[in-house]
């Protein structure tokens, strides 16, 4: 009953593959520790052309910043 239940989801469900692409894209990452509550951090990555990806509130008012950008 389960495995049918399975095979009716999959069949349901729209799965997009993406298209190949000729290079593969590399990333470069960066990890900062600052104030939690910091916009100017956070503006002076994104004019360098990082991306915030992920925060981490830390204890108190710090908080680690994890960005990525791709590899020039």
């Amino acid at each position: 009953m389960a495995r049918r239940a399975h095979q009716e989801l999959v069949r349901k469900m729209k799965i997009r593959s993406m298209p190949p692409q000729a290079g593969r894209t590399e990333w470069e990452y960066m990890v900062v520790t600052g104030d939690a509550e910091s916009p100017e951090l956070l503006a002076e990555c994104g004019a360098l052309g990082w991306e915030l990806v992920a925060v981490v509130r830390e204890f108190g008012a710090r908080a680690t910043f994890y960005f990525k950008r791709r590899k020039n």
